[in-house]
């Protein structure tokens, strides 16, 4: 099996830039445990939905969502690739937070339109994973 490349696409090589299904929010009720109780940050692609459990049995999980809105199957379907392959790159913003925290942390990135590059992705991806990184920060830090 071959190994895999690293991207020259991120601006930290000694990472492991790997998406593992585990990590991957899944199911109904989760998505619905999502949306009932959570916060959002909100660029102008891009949003990101996200809900912290004090358990820290639940991990991260991330979710990545295209509306039927923004256009046909082929368009939604490689607008989730672009916002996971933007996550991939730069989940080290964010993977130890949880950790470190000892929160759960359930989020998903939701395009707002289709036709998007991958550079404007994955520009907001990385802005709304510092904002995120940042406000799980100063809520957790103790005052």
């Amino acid at each position: 099996m071959r190994e895999k490349e690293q991207s020259n696409l991120t601006d930290s090589p000694e990472r492991r830039f790997t998406l593992s299904k585990s990590h991957i929010l899944r199911g109904r009720r989760n998505f619905e445990e999502l949306f009932s109780g959570s916060s959002m940050l909100r660029s102008h692609n891009v949003n990101l939905r996200y809900a912290t459990y004090p358990n820290a049995d639940k991990k991260a999980l991330v979710g990545f969502i295209a509306p039927k809105k923004i256009g046909r199957a082929v368009q939604r379907i490689r607008t989730k690739r672009l916002l996971r392959e933007a996550y991939r790159l730069n989940q080290h913003i964010i993977t130890e937070l949880p950790i470190t925290a000892e929160i759960g942390l359930h989020y998903a990135f939701m395009a707002k339109r289709a036709g998007l590059t991958f550079e404007t992705v994955q520009q907001e991806v990385i802005s709304l994973l510092k904002e995120l990184r940042n406000r799980l920060l100063s809520k957790n830090s103790p005052s």
